[in-house]
């Protein structure tokens, strides 16, 4: 066997990338002091940990890496790093981790949030990756490991190995990626919309209910609102209308919700008159913390339903899912119902977020 030959992957994928930079991170402090040099900081560091997928504080979603910096100078920092190879945004995924930042300010004096991907990535999401503190390219990556193939005692063949697996991720997102419709998602959804028509024909599916849908793809059941709600005028039509399947799971949002842009902040002074207001129909109010992208969050109004799994069996579930559109229905009523309790809300709120 040549003394040349270099192990490389059948393929990249982007949990590949993460454990290769989780390793480094974890071995190398000169790797480290690079990463944090894109943050703006080149103070010397005197220690580092580094965790993967760490849970995020405020809500379920994780952090692809957390590495917590301790500088000799004794103060402290921590990045937060998102890793995308061709994935698509998550929603509201780059401000989650700003509000994570947040979270984090009285226990570190310096934080950051970076994006690693490629550089055809960062192109193709500008909006997205423009969000974060600083890119680190792939590209950027490979040059820096290989640049540490002749200059690391002992070690070439690691780092040209890993530079091989830069340069293949890279060579995977050049050639773009086509994400492949989930046949048991696609049938889903004609199933849902076709039960829809049939337990309750004044809810119409939304678009993405109608498409074929990818395994990445949110399992949302989201409705035509401006038509499921054309009844109700412009300035108190809810923007968003859907059934929230949880992905069969107890713990995660299972509710019909209608979500009314903008009028989140007024929730904390207003949430007694909203409750007593809907407690007929037995509403529940939330909303998002305030971001970058989105400084006045929807106040998010739903009814409870039972978890459904998009990737399961439609038929075993067909009871489950037909509550579910009855819930929505109700809660479709109700709004179309009483336009003056609407109107009423939308005057406390315009009220409520003038001052």
């Amino acid at each position: 066997m040549s003394n040349e030959f270099i192990p490389t992957l059948t393929h990249a994928t982007e949990r590949d990338i993460d454990l290769l930079l989780v390793e480094e991170l974890y071995s190398c402090h000169n790797f480290v002091s690079w990463m944090a040099g894109h943050a703006g900081w080149d103070q010397a560091i005197r220690s580092a940990t580094v965790l993967h997928s760490k849970r995020r504080t405020r809500n379920r979603r994780e952090i692809d890496i957390f590495c917590e910096i301790d500088f000799v100078d004794g103060s402290n920092a921590a990045i937060l790093i998102e890793n995308k190879l061709d994935a698509s945004e998550q929603q509201d995924q780059a401000e989650s981790y700003r509000e994570e930042l947040a979270v984090l300010a009285n226990a570190y004096q310096r934080r950051a949030m970076l994006i690693v991907c490629p550089e055809t990535y960062a192109t193709r999401h500008r909006a997205f990756v423009g969000k974060f503190d600083a890119i680190v390219s792939y590209e950027e990556l490979a040059k820096y490991f290989r640049a540490r193939e002749g200059a690391e005692s002992g070690e070439p063949r690691r780092y040209r190995f890993r530079g091989n697996v830069l340069e293949q991720a890279i060579g995977k997102s050049r050639r773009g990626y086509e994400p492949v419709p989930n046949e048991v998602i696609g049938d889903f959804n004609a199933r849902y919309c076709a039960l829809v028509a049939e337990t309750a024909p004044e809810l119409i599916p939304g678009p993405s209910m109608r498409k074929a849908a990818n395994p990445d793809e949110s399992v949302s059941m989201i409705f035509d609102a401006a038509t499921s709600l054309s009844i109700l005028p412009p300035e108190i039509r809810p923007r968003r209308f859907a059934h929230e399947l949880g992905k069969g799971q107890d713990n995660r949002a299972n509710y019909v919700a209608a979500t009314f842009a903008g009028w989140g902040p007024a929730l904390k002074n207003l949430r007694a008159m909203f409750e007593n207001d809907a407690a007929e129909v037995g509403a529940s109010f939330s909303t998002k913390p305030p971001s970058k992208r989105t400084p006045a969050p929807g106040l998010v109004m739903s009814l409870p339903t039972k978890p459904a799994n998009n990737q399961s069996d439609f038929a075993a579930q067909a009871d489950v899912l037909r509550a579910g559109i009855f819930q929505a229905n109700k809660l479709r009523r109700w709004l179309i119902d009483n336009q003056a309790i609407l109107q009423k809300w939308k005057k406390a709120v315009d009220v409520e977020l003038s001052n």
